[in-house]
């Protein structure tokens, strides 16, 4: 086991105990070939027999794997298998309406940038995903053992099909935290609430821009109260899995064992408040546990990128007050705070920029640390596919073949000559590994077949040679303000696709002005449903750059 989680390092979680002696499950924050091809050297290293070990009988050979592998959904049980085997799925929803903030309203029933003509605002349905624990056909499931101090997985506890409680990140904890002017007096609050849960800082509403480091937050104060409490009485979720965790597990029959984890636990934390999707089935329940929450002096500590004048909607819908204990504001880091923060993020993830390089790309541009992760990680990716001895590149190098700070501006007019090519190219057939769909903004029909086209071509240009399944193309409306990331998430959801590519909205329409919210926002949501997202700004549908990037992020 210790063997196991040296060679994984960060991207494995800790072992949480199930049943039995030796009964012990693993998870994988990523599935990428390298790790697959370590995690198969590993167990077989393991598994290999000894003197007094009796030879295991071989496994039937498996299917071979596509040469670009990263399973969309990856979660390793390690504990009785010598090879570990992803294990996810998708399963439908209920289709609830309620009202919620006017700043997040839903939008009404049907297609992505379709309106119904209801009043009430629409709210999607999730995806799911189950995990199977196997249990032999003789033995009788035994109870869970869940140490003190151990982050409990969210298929554990709530057993429903949708994961209801996030699984803890290990790097952000309250020793990673870098404290500063800007997060000076949320500092102290989370610390207090860590010291004496449920008291003075209740409930605690963390709110800021994408990338000031409210999700940090979220996990250093559950790793903090995790020593003091245990991690058993306290319970983590953001707005999407709790309001969709709840649906399923009155949908399946689950909710008074989840009722019963509420009442047990004495710190509820919810990340990302404002995307709580309120529902007839879901409401009852929420409200009721926030409130008896309050009324039994147990923590509550809620994040939101929009302030507390903001959440009105959401408290008079949901019938709490969130704003009615302590609000602390994060604003984005000094320079030299910043500095600070991505270099540490730069050691963690082994990328080599110099100062001036650093600045050029990321501190001048005032890049959200969130953007930052997802940029530097794919193009850790693109340097996997690409780079070898005869080929070599830097790190600065890479960031522009997919960032294009070197590329001409072409603009996004297509000339008859360049959708020439377009009329000729259909995507792959059914049966490729890669299933993606495709958002585009209306009035650009012309537009969309032309960057699924460049997409293939850039795949072609870089040698990696991907093919995927078309499983839709569809419109949105880029003048309707509210809903369209639910409508996008929900419909995406229900096609069981693992990657989705956004055309950005035309920049003279009302989301274009808001485009970078409209982003965040959109992949926060498919990130919660477990289905890549990858983003074309409409600008650039002619630089090879975003083909670059959409592919390492979508791969």
């Amino acid at each position: 086991m210790f063997l196991l989680i040296k060679k994984l390092g960060s991207l494995c979680s800790r072992p949480e105990k199930t049943s039995g002696a030796f009964d012990f499950v693993v998870y994988l924050f990523k599935l990428e070939p390298d790790t697959l091809a370590k995690i198969k050297s590993l167990t077989f290293e393991l598994g290999a027999p000894t003197e007094t070990t009796p030879p295991r009988i071989p496994a039937p050979a498996s299917q071979p794997l596509p040469e670009l592998f990263e399973t969309p959904r990856p979660k390793i049980n390690t504990a009785s298998e010598p090879e570990p085997a992803p294990a996810a799925s998708n399963a439908p929803a209920a289709a609830p309406s309620a009202a919620v903030p006017q700043d997040i309203a839903q939008p009404a029933a049907g297609k992505p940038g379709q309106n119904a003509g209801h009043d009430a605002p629409f709210v999607p349905s999730a995806a799911s995903r189950k995990k199977t624990e196997p249990v032999k056909p003789e033995e009788k499931p035994r109870e869970v053992v869940k140490p003190v101090g151990i982050p409990v997985q969210p298929s554990l506890r709530g057993k429903t099909k949708w994961s209801v409680e996030l699984p803890l990140v290990p790097t952000h904890s309250f020793q990673t935290l870098i404290s500063g002017s800007h997060n000076r007096f949320a500092h102290a609050a989370a610390m207090a609430v860590v010291e004496n849960p449920g008291l003075m800082y209740n409930p605690l509403l963390i709110f800021g821009a994408p990338g000031t480091g409210k999700t940090h937050f979220v996990h250093a104060i559950s790793y903090g109260l995790s020593s003091s409490i245990g991690q058993n009485n306290i319970f983590v979720t953001d707005g999407i899995k709790l309001s969709k965790g709840v649906d399923l597990a009155v949908k399946n029959g689950t909710i008074d064992k989840l009722s019963e984890t509420m009442s047990k636990v004495k710190v509820l934390i919810i990340d990302d408040i404002h995307l709580l999707m309120l529902t007839d089935t879901n409401k009852k329940h929420i409200t009721k546990w926030l409130n008896e929450f309050m009324t039994k002096n147990k923590q509550i500590v809620v994040t939101s990128v929009f302030p507390p004048k903001s959440l009105g909607g959401l408290e008079e819908a949901v019938g709490f007050q969130f704003t009615q204990g302590w609000m602390v504001d994060l604003k984005p880091p000094a320079p030299q705070a910043y500095k600070v923060v991505l270099n540490q993020l730069l050691q963690g993830m082994d990328v080599r920029l110099s100062e001036e390089e650093l600045n050029s790309i990321f501190s001048r541009r005032g890049v959200p640390f969130g953007e930052a992760i997802r940029t530097l990680g794919s193009m850790k990716k693109l340097e996997k596919f690409i780079v070898n001895a005869m080929s070599p590149a830097t790190h600065a190098q890479l960031l522009d073949m997919m960032l294009g700070f070197s590329e001409p501006k072409l603009g996004s007019s297509i000339t008859e000559e360049e959708y020439g090519p377009v009329k000729n190219w259909k995507p792959a057939a059914a049966g490729s590994w890669f299933k993606w769909g495709f958002f585009y903004p209306k009035g650009m029909k012309q537009e969309a077949p032309y960057v699924q086209y460049r997409l293939h071509e850039r795949s072609v240009e870089m040698g990696l040679k991907v093919e995927w399944q078309q499983i839709f193309m569809e419109e949105y409306n880029p003048d309707e303000l509210f809903g369209i990331p639910f409508k996008v998430g929900d419909f995406a959801s229900e096609q069981n696709v693992n990657g989705i590519i956004i055309m950005g909205p035309q920049p003279t329409s009302a989301l274009g002005a808001q485009e970078a919210e409209f982003r965040h926002i959109t992949l926060k949501i498919l990130d919660s449903f477990l289905i890549k997202g990858a983003w074309i700004q409409f600008s650039q549908i002619k630089a090879a750059s975003s083909y670059t990037k959409t592919l390492m992020d979508l791969l």
